[in-house]
């Protein structure tokens, strides 16, 4: 679905036209673009450039005196800026009372707001709400598992209908851009960043399932930014603290980790982020994608001909400013083709590449076609979702729309993406009368079982250390011989779980082990020879009770495992009851 103007209705409604006349045919949202940018001095033209963060969760004089004087193009929150909805729609509007001013906006003007003229220039509001661990509203929104759920459920219809009500959430909370989804693919088990935030491994379904979500937040008025731009998924190198290096050529690139972005392209995606990643066999050597014109303009813009909006990842994170520094990354970003650079928190860097930018363009460095370019592609994402025209509802209206928005695509993502990995001798569903004990972190999941089939629960810590992990192992050892146990179900959010499964099946081999994982599927290749495993893809209450149902046969698992795993684990098709592998 392309953007247009009338996807902001969900919660904003076009404010009455004072234009002298009606705007020209070419015109978006009423807004004669091109003059628009011609009307913007050089400051104004670099501030549309720059996607900002700051610290603090009110309006003050700090925050205020910041927008003011670096007027951005749009601004980013994070957890440090959210406490709840109605703390967070009051700082956004507060926050959109600063959008950048046009001179021709000024006291001296007398026209009124016109097609050539308007009064403000409004700012993007960013968050990153992709889903997992990485999430900034964490009540009064819908709240994703994790990507690889949505694509363990494996259906591009619901993972649009997901878009769609968290597209309505956002444009009530105040936001208008999501930093979301990951189209990268999700093919190597060592990566550091990327895992269960990506669909899945196979290319095709990670495009298919990303076109749907991003027609969801499309609809609702939402700028979708797709990432890692051009693919983070077979890295093993974290770019927030060092640069990865992808070791691909361009068949590979095009088949694998450019192939889900293009059929985003094709469906209407609006906008990019970069990836801080070396390609050194296309010829770019030790050059982050995010500071080359090979990937940004050759690739991106003349080989897959698009023409969205392109946003650097943080200017901040190390694996592009161990190269060349905050400011003059910003000036190759811009120069390889990116419209925006992202500059998140120290205060001192955003100045620097506000400078840096000012510096170059008076130089020469950056033409000022280019920069007339990218704020051109600023302005024309923002008018197709109306921001030009948007009448923000009151808050009151706003949250009694929020909590009536329909989120149950949501539920039927956490269940659908429950799936039986291996099941050796029909061990699960678990039944009453088995003597079971079960360990987990997940108090919900713990609740099911106990309730459904008479377990005996052991509560993990969420975050052990090694010297726990060892006390957590004995403790679930003693739990299970205390009560002859004849299967034990150990649930796992990341790879300290891992002793205790191991003990258990040293100490206890006679004893049935189920492994369930509610963190990355990839901790199950430590264990081949469990008797059964199940992935969850989410470790939230939620999740961890669609686990439960699975387990003991209150729900069917409906999941197809959306990467590949190695190590052991039954590669077989899918069956009819919704267990195996995905081909």
């Amino acid at each position: 679905m392309l953007l247009s103007a009338s996807a902001a209705a969900v919660s904003t409604t076009p404010a009455p036209s004072t234009a002298p006349g009606p705007a020209p045919p070419w015109a978006i949202d009423g807004v004669d673009v091109a003059t628009v940018v011609d009307s913007l001095s050089l400051e104004q033209k670099v501030g549309q450039l720059l996607l900002l963060g700051f610290g603090g969760t009110v309006m003050d004089g700090t925050i205020s005196s910041f927008l003011d004087e670096m007027q951005p193009g749009g601004v980013a929150l994070f957890t440090r800026n959210i406490n709840d909805a109605e703390q967070t729609m009051t700082l956004i509007r507060a926050v959109r009372s600063h959008d950048p001013k046009p001179a021709c906006a000024g006291p001296s003007s007398s026209s009124g707001p016109s097609s050539s003229c308007v009064p403000a220039i409004p700012m993007f509001v960013a968050v990153d709400q992709e889903g997992g661990s990485v999430v900034r509203l964490k009540a009064d929104a819908v709240v994703l598992p994790s990507a690889m759920a949505l694509g363990a459920a494996d259906d591009p219809a619901l993972a649009r209908r997901v878009g769609l009500a968290l597209g309505r959430d956002l444009r009530l909370w105040g936001f208008n851009m999501n930093l979301a989804p990951v189209l990268d693919v999700s093919s190597n088990p060592k990566n550091p960043v990327i895992g269960v935030r990506s669909f899945g491994g196979d290319p095709d379904r990670v495009g298919d399932i990303g076109v749907g979500y991003i027609d969801g937040l499309s609809e609702a008025g939402v700028i979708a930014v797709a990432k890692h731009f051009p693919g983070h998924g077979d890295t093993d190198t974290d770019s927030h603290y060092a640069l990865p290096v992808l070791q691909h050529g361009r068949e590979r690139l095009f088949n694998v980790e450019l192939r889900p972005f293009a059929r985003a392209f094709a469906a209407g995606l609006p906008a990019i982020m970069t990836a801080h990643i070396a390609l050194p066999m296309i010829g770019e050597g030790t050059e982050p994608a995010t500071v080359s014109a090979k990937v940004l303009t050759g690739i991106l813009r003349e080989e897959l001909g698009w023409d969205g909006l392109v946003i650097t990842d943080g200017l901040e994170m190390q694996g592009v400013i161990e190269k060349y520094g905050a400011g003059e990354a910003a000036v190759r970003a811009v120069n390889a083709g990116a419209d925006m650079v992202m500059v998140l928190w120290f205060p001192e860097k955003k100045k620097e590449v506000r400078q840096a930018l000012l510096d170059a363009v008076r130089a020469g460095r950056i033409p000022m076609t280019r920069v007339d370019q990218a704020v051109r592609r600023v302005l024309e994402h923002k008018a197709a979702i109306g921001l030009f025209s948007e009448v923000v509802p009151s808050i009151p209206a706003a949250r009694a729309a929020l909590h009536k928005n329909d989120r149950r695509a949501l539920q039927e993502v956490v269940e659908r993406a429950i799936t039986i990995v291996k099941n050796d001798d029909d061990v699960l569903p678990l039944k009453r009368g088995t003597r079971i004990v079960a360990a987990a972190a997940q108090g919900a999941f713990l609740r099911g079982l106990e309730r459904s089939v008479g377990a005996r629960t052991v509560t993990l810590p969420w975050a052990p250390t090694k010297g726990a992990t060892a006390k957590d192992a004995e403790r679930v050892v003693a739990a299970a011989k205390q009560a002859k146990a004849d299967v034990v179900v150990i649930g796992m959010f990341s790879g300290d779980h891992i002793a205790i499964v191991r003990a258990v099946q040293q100490r206890l081999p006679e004893v049935r082990v189920v492994v369930v994982s509610f963190g990355s599927p990839w901790l199950l290749n430590a264990f081949p020879t469990v008797e059964a495993s199940v992935c969850a893809f989410g470790w939230r209450d939620d999740s961890a009770a669609a686990a439960a149902a699975v387990v003991v046969g209150a729900k069917p698992a409906r999941g197809r495992l959306p990467v590949s795993l190695v190590g052991g684990i039954d590669t077989s098709p899918a069956s009819a009851s919704g267990t195996g592998v995905t081909p």
